[in-house]
């Protein structure tokens, strides 16, 4: 029998052991209180939405996250037909989606539109689950994620792959310089494929043109401001090197720090040959391939300042040929162009290579002879290249051709010191050589200073002719090439001289701009042409564009912006009706000064064109910049059209690269239906010259203006 005290310390310890498993039950629901809790908040406040839904589509469970997407209270949530928050446009796939899901049990990612408490949309994406407890009754478990911004960045993205594939060649690198993507364009330019230039550095398409200089202050500018633009000659994988416009921009993260380079380019081959070709027209005869006059001056300041330091003679020869023009009028210019070419090859031929020969144009050329012993040497000379030239000529097209040559001559420093007194005595020395008889030449001696004279008395009935009113304007039509209308002239100024006639501006502007006479004519030009046109305007006649052309002198030494102004305030004609014609030369000799010009004129509303287009040279890069509206071609590279290839590809290139410069095209000379024809065909725009009208008097223009006028008024009016 156990006694009381064995039975009372059996109890005890029971009751101790009670107490131990009430203390562990404790903490174990203390425990799983503390899970319970966490995996609620775990579940509220997940970063996606929790739902349950019914077989029947209804609401079951969500969590705080799904009510904050959703934008309606849970209570609100609770039995609420799913369905009714998907936008009606994914309607019928939400239901189609559900009841597959249902019928065969599987899980997956479903994308939709749903409406917020508010009707606001957004782009959602559901991932689906069915579960089945043990009643056999079946749930479904849905991850609710707003998708709307990943959306938006798909379509960003679909966007700028398309861009990119579309764009012109594009290259996307790291801050490396690794090349991490590049498009089709760039593997096409470069001649690389895709695997070929992925992962390489793009110093691979470095070229030897540029030093290393170069690439490390272009680096530095994209460094500090983000962005690179210039040209760049970069090397094909074929070796190749082309020029290119590239465009480098650097992409920075949130830190201001540089995470990837975006370059693009574009080819400028085509622009840099035409740039090259107008650049050699600018230096060369197109014909015969001698430097021009512009080259012979630059060689003949450089020459003279050699036999300045060196205190040796030069001499300058200038030749005409005798009887071109019978020749050039019996057998065509073709035979003309034939013989002068073959004329140069001559006198190339006689000269040493120290020596250089050049054409001036027509049948002029001269020859500067550098490092000469003594004066006599260049009479030596003088006579060889008579002997030459004396002998016959075989053309193409027809029997031996003779000729001759005239050469006058100049010598530094006993005739002068700079080029301009050296040309202009050698052309004295000329007409004296002439004068004593067809293949002669002559030294400039003092007798031919009463020439200069003659000149100098020339200048001063100039002077007078403007005090007199000796000067009258002319105009030449404007033609447009589609609609054959006039739509603008050319204002041309004569002088009616009392002792040579109406002389043409040839005959006198040259002494105008050598004296510095030419600011007061071109002023007098600029307001009679505006009061005129002003006239025809309130005369009832259509507004036509008037073209005056503003010398070089005048352009750099008169205040041309305020004397504009003042004209067209003086004589009320609209600033748009006006446009002044600049060469292209004159652009050329101070290009910041000249930019500031015409952007003051253009602001004032006035036209601006480029005369003599061609003859100069222009870089396109700077070109492109002028706030110009019309290129106008030479007259001497449409004169020889259709017979001259060269002129012709050269017209044509003046056309295309004016029209891509966003500029009209005006052709200048145009005397037969051919050189018409083939501007039409290329696209030229406008043109002036004798097929249509030599110039007019105010009168004259005025009746054909308004006989243009009344025929096309009835035109319309029949029409």
């Amino acid at each position: 029998m156990i006694s009381n005290d064995e039975l009372l310390q059996s109890l005890h310890d029971h009751q101790i052991e009670l107490e131990m498993q009430n203390e562990e039950l404790r903490n174990a629901h203390i425990a799983l209180e503390e899970s319970r809790t966490r995996y609620l908040s775990l579940y509220e406040f997940a970063p996606v939405g929790y739902l349950t839904l019914t077989q029947e589509g209804l609401i079951d469970e969500i969590n705080l996250t799904g009510t904050t997407l959703l934008g309606m209270e849970r209570h609100q949530l609770i039995n609420h037909r799913f369905s009714a928050l998907v936008a009606s446009k994914d309607g019928d796939r939400w239901h189609l989606f559900f009841q597959h899901l249902i019928q065969n049990n599987f899980e997956h990612d479903f994308e939709l539109e749903l409406h917020r408490g508010d009707n606001s949309p957004f782009d959602a994406q559901l991932h689906c689950r069915l579960i089945t407890d043990d009643d056999k009754l079946s749930t479904i478990r849905v991850t609710l994620t707003d998708i709307t911004q990943r959306k938006r960045i798909e379509v960003v993205l679909r966007i700028v792959s398309t861009a990119f594939e579309s764009h012109g060649p594009m290259v996307i690198c790291n801050a490396n310089k690794i090349i991490l993507q590049a498009n089709r364009a760039f593997t096409e330019a470069t001649g690389y494929t895709q695997e070929e230039i992925i992962g390489q550095k793009i110093s691979l398409l470095k070229s030897d043109h540029h030093d290393n200089a170069f690439y490390a202050a272009m680096w530095e500018i994209i460094n500090q401001t983000g962005t690179w633009q210039g040209e760049v000659w970069d090397r094909h994988k074929s070796g190749q090197v082309n020029p290119k416009l590239l465009t480098i921009s650097a992409v920075k993260d949130i830190n201001n720090v540089v995470t990837h380079y975006v370059g693009s380019f574009i080819d400028i081959s085509d622009q840099k040959l035409a740039e090259e070709k107008i650049k050699h027209l600018a230096f060369y005869d197109s014909l015969t391939q001698l430097p021009n006059r512009c080259l012979l001056q630059e060689r003949l300041k450089y020459s003279i300042e050699m036999a300045r330091r060196e205190n040796k003679p030069l001499a300058l020869l200038m030749l005409d040929l005798d009887r071109f023009k019978a020749v050039n009028d019996s057998l065509g210019h073709m035979a003309g162009d034939e013989l002068l070419q073959q004329v140069a090859a001559r006198m190339t031929a006689r000269l040493r290579t120290v020596d250089m020969v050049s054409r001036l144009g027509g049948d002029e050329f001269i020859v500067l002879l550098d490092d000469i012993a003594h004066p006599d040497d260049a009479a030596r000379v003088a006579k060889e290249i008579i002997s030459d030239l004396s002998k016959s000529f075989q053309l193409s097209q027809s029997d031996d051709v003779r000729i001759g040559v005239s050469i006058g001559i100049s010598l530094y420093p006993q005739h002068g010191c700079c080029p301009e007194t050296l040309l202009d005595h050698a052309d004295a020395a000329l007409y004296q050589a002439k004068d004593q008889g067809r293949g002669c030449f002559a030294y400039f001696s003092e007798s031919l200073t009463r020439a200069a004279q003659e000149r100098i008395a020339l200048e001063v009935r100039l002077r007078r002719a403007i005090e007199q009113d000796e000067l009258h304007m002319l105009y030449q039509p404007q033609i447009d090439l589609n609609s054959g209308q006039i739509i603008g002239a050319e204002a041309l100024v004569y002088w009616q001289d009392p002792i040579d006639g109406l002389v043409p501006p040839l005959g006198f502007i040259p002494i105008a701009e050598e004296s510095h006479l030419i600011v007061e004519i071109g002023e007098w030009v600029l307001r009679e042409t505006c009061k005129q046109a002003k006239q025809w305007l309130d005369s009832g006649l259509f507004p036509i564009t008037m073209a005056v052309n503003v010398s070089s002198h005048q352009f750099r030494r008169s205040d041309i912006n305020a004397l504009v102004a003042s004209v067209l305030q003086e004589t009320g004609l609209p600033a748009g009706q006006l446009e002044l014609e600049i060469t292209e030369s004159g652009l050329m000799e101070n290009h910041d000064l000249a930019m500031d010009i015409l952007n003051n004129l253009r602001h004032q509303g006035i036209r601006l064109a480029i005369d003599d287009f061609g003859k100069g040279y222009s870089s396109l890069s700077r070109l492109k910049y002028f706030p110009v509206d019309v290129l106008k071609i030479d007259k001497s590279f449409i004169e020889k059209i259709p017979f001259n290839k060269d002129d012709m590809e050269i017209a044509t290139t003046i056309v295309v690269m004016g029209h891509n410069l966003g500029f009209k095209v005006l052709a200048e000379g145009v005397e037969t239906p051919e050189q018409l024809e083939f501007l039409r065909e290329k696209g030229c725009d406008a043109y002036q010259g004798y097929i249509k009208n030599s110039p007019l008097s105010a009168k004259a223009f005025a009746e054909l203006l308004a006989k243009e006028q009344s025929q096309g008024v009835l035109s319309t009016s029949s029409a």
